[in-house]
């Protein structure tokens, strides 16, 4: 690889930028396209999964979409743990090779009768995103400039996005609403289709993905590798990492953070996995996708953009409230104009609401890094992303619950005042930004 020099001295650790980052931020990006393609592909057209798989249940094609987030819960410690002592590549390896199987079990699947067979490979490909959601922050740590970590994060997340885009688009243009074979025509063309990228992925990884660059890219980062090192030294493996785990668990500023990201993204997590019920109840079933297309295409920019203006101004509070603050505002106008019926507004509505939901994803990893420097990007977003899917389950299963029960604008409703507690704490989080102290000393 090409170097590109960074000035150094005698008294500062020598840093090094290495155009291969690219390639590798890259192909993390389409293997966590594939990953979140995956989650949301049957949810999305619940109506036909339910009118093709005899005997299944609303609530069955619900937990298609929730297997990822209660899977994730355990296996995260898992994944964290395997990162810090395995390296980059090995867990990349595992990862990617759990979503090609659990997608190449699902092609077994197209039958009436054999749903069981296609959650079973949903749940093996679901397990592979505990090997995903955390990597962002560490490849933008591992290979990236301190001027650049908040957008490569941002593209990290960016992949994962554009997945989800693509799992609202495709799958209702594959899979048409027609007889049994015409559906069981789409599905096998949706799962082969999705096979084919997840095996193509694993051999990418395996071919260029490494550990490390041969020399640290930030100050911060050389900082970084001699407090792994001396902990290392000092405690064993799994010491190590539960000594990370307590302090983090002491850090009152990173304790609100937590929460706070598991709210905001709960809430968007819900928000997709119901969008089917909620939009069929305004409008024919046939926007559901485009409306979730336009709500993700918009975060892909919300996620690139915040991570940009972030790495120019460092404003790690100010962004982070501002962004809260905003996803907070349009989901209120959101669901105070869908009675109007007016797709126009709800499509202008429901892209600036996902612009800034998934603008805040990068935000909380980055904020997270900061006040938790010098322990492992991986462990703190990690566990972000642990709080993520437990709030995801409580309110996908709660707003079900209410929308059932009391309709779809209670089950809106109990979102919005979900958002407003996030607010609140998110404005009581106190900005300590150690990794720019340490980049600047």
């Amino acid at each position: 690889s090409k170097l590109i020099d960074k000035k150094s001295s005698a008294d500062e650790p020598q840093t090094k930028l290495y155009k291969r980052r690219f390639f590798i931020l890259g192909i993390f990006c389409i293997y966590s396209m594939s990953s979140a393609f995956q989650w949301i592909e049957y949810a999305i057209i619940t109506d036909i999964i339910l009118k093709y798989y005899k005997g299944t249940s609303s609530l069955a094609v619900v937990w298609t979409s929730m297997i990822y987030m209660l899977s994730y819960i355990p296996l995260m410690f898992v994944a964290t743990w395997m990162l810090d002592n395995w390296g980059l590549r090995k867990i990349l390896l595992v990862g990617s090779s759990l979503n090609a199987v659990g997608s190449l079990v699902k092609i077994g699947s197209v039958a009436p009768n054999l749903f069981a067979v296609s959650f079973l490979g949903q749940t093996i490909a679901a397990c592979a995103q505990s090997f995903i959601l955390e990597i962002p922050p560490k490849i933008a740590s591992v290979y990236f400039g301190p001027s650049e970590v908040s957008t490569a994060t941002a593209v990290g997340v960016f992949g994962n996005q554009l997945g989800v885009a693509l799992g609202f688009l495709l799958p209702p243009i594959i899979v048409p609403d027609g007889t049994e074979e015409e559906i069981a025509s789409g599905l096998r063309i949706l799962f082969i289709s999705s096979a084919v990228v997840c095996t193509v992925v694993v051999f990418l990884v395996f071919l260029i993905i490494k550990d490390e660059p041969p020399i640290s890219p930030s100050k911060a980062r050389a900082i970084s590798i001699a407090a792994e090192s001396f902990h290392h030294a000092k405690h064993s493996s799994l010491g190590n990492y539960k000594r990370s785990i307590r302090v983090l668990m002491k850090d009152v500023p990173y304790l609100l953070l937590l929460i706070t990201y598991g709210i905001n993204t709960g809430t968007y997590y819900a928000i997709s996995t119901l969008l089917n019920p909620i939009i069929l109840y305004f409008h024919e079933v046939n926007i559901v996708g485009e409306i979730g297309l336009t709500m993700i295409v918009a975060g892909l920019a919300g996620s690139v953009i915040c991570g940009v203006f972030l790495d120019k101004t460092k404003l790690f509070k100010t962004t982070t409230v501002g962004i809260y603050v905003l996803s907070l505002v349009f989901m209120v106008v959101f669901i105070f104009t869908l009675p109007v019926q007016m797709l126009w507004l709800d499509y202008l509505t429901i892209g600036v609401l996902g612009f800034f939901m998934t603008g805040y994803l990068p935000i909380g990893f980055e904020f997270a890094a900061e006040i938790t420097f010098p322990e492992s990007e991986a462990t703190s977003s990690g566990l972000l992303n642990v709080s993520a899917q437990f709030f995801g389950i409580l309110f996908t299963l709660s707003a079900e619950q209410i929308l059932n029960g009391h309709g779809v604008q209670a089950a809106n409703i109990f979102m919005c005042v979900a958002l407003v507690v996030g607010t609140i704490m998110t404005v009581l989080i106190k900005s300590d930004l150690k990794r720019q102290r340490a980049n600047e000393k």
